[in-house]
């Protein structure tokens, strides 16, 4: 018989705290023969475990199952560890900063699994993007590419995050995708339900009895946890029955899709549909329609709890662990929040809630509400540039239903504006009419051309003409004002109402107008958008703001619609406009200025001076316009929008544009099309190539 060891854990001890602890446990092990914290077994039962980690602090029936159970790695089940670029600047990018028509795993740009934020009810919405291009030729390019497991590359299956400070989390891996390094992809075979394996990966059973055979012995709240390959493969596994199996399917299944629901207000992913404020818009005001969507999170979350709960004791049955074994894992995981709740009694508490919402004359704002009404706005500037559909916010029941869990993503948004091949159109008569919209079965299906001449969007619903040059300005004189086009759309939603609302949103948001809001570089719309626009260290807005130096004008440009010629049209048709317009005025304001007297001409005075800056200002934006203009640099998208969008630096607000610029300029990114056009126009230093 071997020899008893006592083990005292401290890991929740504060580091300083330690050696006084410690010494108060021994002391009272001394004197009574107790003590907190202690633990004794033989040591020779950490063998029972992979690598034989000091799990010290569980039952010897956890240790056990690694003994009793088959590793997950059998029985035609895999684990993979992925692509790993060695360079995520020039072989990543957002998928919405790359053209739709590059998007797929036979295009250029395919989805890529890497990392993303915790979830951890099996629904993670696909950021990136990897150039897979001529399968992958510009990555073996590298000196030492790793690329690994390319045979599973694009299979449906499951991934999971591989360093997480929260449990282990893994989601569905939809098909045609690739899977990284730090993102391995987990598959099953045929005969296995994936969504069954999904739910007890994601159970705090896998969970715990991963932590256990952590490297460090446990893992603690606040701390980073890394899950290697080698662990999941060598997880404990329980193969279901099929009555077990389909409970959990039905379980996982749910909590996907209550997650991809969230998602379809989220406008970077690919459910994205409407705006939670769009959705809720017959509410009085936008702070009640906050309320609504703060209601139904909650109700999500309570739900997506109650189904935790549920899955977490199926596997505890599956595994047979007595109650004492729950307590225990629960206690160390710190897991109140899985608890199961009588669901009925939560449907009550929702339907309280939300008339509460209903009848408070004052309620207390919601945190999130800035962020939803900025989300709105931005919304409505894609829709004034032709990006989503604002059919659908009129009809919902025109927005096509989402694809499966395991089939490709969508190379646009179900919300998109689409023609009828399902990527965005080139011009208005490419738009796909409503009877097209209606044949979608999913948003991934292309029906063929519908058969009615119909307009593709009848006037009631453009309340201004869709600028195909991708250029909207900043400018109340113009008919292409981007608040004005804000405007537009605000009105075509609320109707009579929408003045209110522009009010009660630039309240919400601190600005006494929404042309303040769309001017402010650091606190409005387009700080907001760089922001938003910013996932997994892409940084990649697509309304780019070229402003004056005082901000009194401004053009607007999405990436998506610009012509290699773009910033010529910005100012042959735009800047010049302006530029003439306020010297008019200026002329104007000059005329008969001898006939007046006294306080009117100190005035008239006052606006002429005024009135000179204001023509000296866009005078100096026009001519630094087209000196950019001159340089003919246009960009090329698949360099991403940081290199696409470092050439307009003077006039871009951003200072991430003028360090990309000075970067390309020392001779960066020799890779880009941007440094290729450089080196050619003599703009590179010490150019050695």
């Amino acid at each position: 018989m071997h020899d008893q060891t006592i083990f005292f854990r401290l890991l929740k001890t504060p580091i300083d705290d330690k050696g006084d602890v410690l010494a108060t446990h021994i002391a009272a092990l001394n004197e009574t023969g107790e003590a907190e914290d202690i633990y004794t077994l033989d040591p020779v039962e950490f063998t029972l475990i992979p690598r034989s980690p000091f799990s010290y602090w569980v039952s010897k029936k956890w240790r056990r199952l690694f003994a009793e159970h088959p590793p997950f790695e059998a029985e035609e089940r895999t684990v993979k560890v992925g692509l790993q670029t060695s360079d995520d600047f020039q072989f990543v990018r957002a998928w919405w900063e790359v053209s739709a028509r590059n998007l797929g795993c036979f295009k250029k740009w395919a989805s890529f699994a890497k990392g993303g934020a915790h979830n951890p009810f099996h629904y993670s919405d696909l950021y990136l993007v990897a150039n897979w291009e001529n399968n992958g030729e510009e990555i073996r390019a590298q000196p030492a590419p790793f690329i690994r497991n390319e045979k599973w590359y694009f299979h449906p299956g499951i991934t999971y995050i591989s360093r997480t400070m929260g449990t282990f989390c893994a989601r569905i891996l939809p098909a045609e995708c690739i899977f990284a390094h730090i993102s391995p992809g987990i598959f099953v075979p045929n005969d296995q339900d994936p969504f069954a394996v999904l739910a007890m990966l994601n159970s705090i059973v896998t969970d715990h009895l991963l932590s256990m055979s952590l490297s460090r012995g446990g893992e603690t709240s606040g701390q980073t946890k890394a899950f290697e390959v080698g662990q999941v493969q060598r997880l404990p596994f329980v193969v279901p029955s099929a009555d077990t199996a389909s409970k959990l399917h039905k379980l996982g299944q749910e909590a996907y899709d209550i997650s991809q629901h969230l998602d379809q207000s989220e406008e970077l992913s690919h459910a994205f549909c409407l705006p939670g404020l769009v959705r809720h818009r017959q509410a009085k005001t936008l702070l009640q329609a906050s309320l609504t969507l703060e209601a139904e999170a909650q109700a999500t979350q309570t739900r997506l709890a109650v189904i935790q709960g549920e899955i977490d004791d199926i596997v505890f049955d599956l595994y047979g662990l007595s109650e004492a074994d729950r307590a225990l894992v629960r206690a160390e995981m710190g897991d109140s929040h899985r608890e199961t709740e009588d669901t009925e009694k939560h449907d009550e508490n929702l339907c309280d809630l939300c008339d509460s919402v209903a009848d408070e004359d004052e309620p207390t704002p919601p945190e999130d509400l800035p962020t939803r009404v900025q989300n709105l706005l931005q919304w409505c500037v894609g829709v004034a540039f032709g990006r989503w559909d604002v059919r659908f916010a009129l009809d919902p029941t025109l927005l096509p239903p989402l694809q499966g869990p395991f089939d490709p993503l969508p190379r646009c948004a179900p919300g998109a504006l689409v023609g009828t091949d399902s990527l965005p159109p080139a011009n208005v008569d490419a738009i796909a009419p409503e009877s097209w919209l209606r044949a979608r079965k999913t948003v991934l299906d292309v029906p063929s051309t519908a058969s009615d001449h119909s307009p593709c969007l009848p006037v009631s619903l453009s309340p201004c003409p869709l600028p195909w040059d991708g250029i909207l300005v900043d400018d109340p004189t113009h008919p292409s004002d981007v608040v004005a086009r804000v405007r537009g759309v605000l009105s075509l939603l609320w109707g009579d109402r929408a003045d209110a609302i522009e009010r009660e949103a630039c309240h919400i948001l601190g600005f006494d107008s929404l042309r303040d809001y769309f001017r402010d570089p650091r606190k409005g719309f387009f700080a907001f958008h760089i922001k938003r626009y910013s996932k997994s260290r892409r940084k990649a807005p697509i309304y780019w703001l070229l402003q004056s130096e005082k901000r009194n004008y401004g053009i607007w440009l999405y990436i998506h619609r610009l012509r290699p010629d773009a910033l010529f049209v910005a100012g042959r048709e735009y800047a010049d406009a302006k530029v003439a317009l306020e010297e008019a005025r200026l002329t104007e304001l000059r005329q008969g200025l001898g006939a007046l007297e006294g306080s009117t001409q100190r005035r008239r005075e006052q606006e002429i001076e005024c009135q000179q800056k204001l023509v000296a200002e866009v005078t100096a934006f026009r001519n630094t316009l087209d000196r950019i203009a001159l340089l003919k640099l246009p960009p090329d998208l698949n360099d991403g929008v940081t290199i696409s969008i470092a050439p307009l630096w003077e006039l871009v607000p951003w200072k991430e544009a003028q360090k990309t610029w000075e970067e390309l300029v020392a001779g960066k990114y020799p890779w880009s099309t941007m440094a290729r056009q450089m080196r050619a126009r003599g703009l590179v230093k010490n150019d050695k190539g």
